[in-house]
């Protein structure tokens, strides 16, 4: 009998030590982890806006050439020169992705994407969200929708070359977009 209690005793001492630490590591990295997912989604805002920042300047750059306004829940960053950027998240071909997508002033053709999060395999299916090959996507229209199409056919406006071999990816990332872009322009009321 005496060794249960010895046992239940030491179970209680042994979880109450290790609940308190974790609950304290939590409270001394939870703000630091805070400003380190706030800096890190501001910094894509801005990526996807195309506005230039340094390392050490994020937040004065942010607060200097962007403002958020939510709308039913979701909040859309404008910059001076009247562009919007605003998150988006959904599925792609090996799990989800999210990012922030940037439309030009008159909402018509896309100003930039940032991801933020991404579980497509390396190699090929990674390689369509690399910041190099989002680049391609600048300027190009969202009206009637965004098209991704076979690597070397891009003619229209709104045509974006495929990366062969990451046709799956490439087709999640065209529905992604669109489909945020379509929501988010009816959200605020275009």
């Amino acid at each position: 009998m005496i060794d249960k209690i010895k046992m239940i005793g030491f179970v209680l001492v042994f979880g109450i030590f290790w609940s308190t630490a974790l609950v304290a590591v939590d409270t001394i990295t939870g703000p630091r982890i805070e400003k380190y997912l706030l800096e890190k989604k501001r910094k894509k805002v801005l990526e996807a806006l195309v506005i230039p920042y340094e390392a050490d300047n994020v937040e004065a750059v942010f607060t200097s050439n962007v403002t958020a306004e939510e709308f039913d829940g979701k909040t859309i960053y404008t910059a001076q020169d009247g562009s919007i950027a605003f998150e988006f998240a959904g599925p792609a071909s090996q799990g989800p992705m999210s990012g922030v997508i940037a439309l030009s002033p008159d909402k018509e053709a896309l100003k930039g994407i940032a991801i933020i999060q991404q579980s497509e395999t390396p190699g090929l299916g990674s390689r369509v969200l690399d910041p190099e090959n989002l680049a391609n996507f600048r300027d190009k229209k969202v009206v009637p929708e965004l098209l991704i199409v076979a690597s070397g056919t891009a003619s229209a406006d709104n045509e974006v070359d495929a990366i062969t071999g990451a046709t799956l990816t490439c087709k999640a990332l065209e529905k992604n977009i669109n489909r945020n872009v379509q929501n988010t322009k009816t959200l605020i009321g275009q």
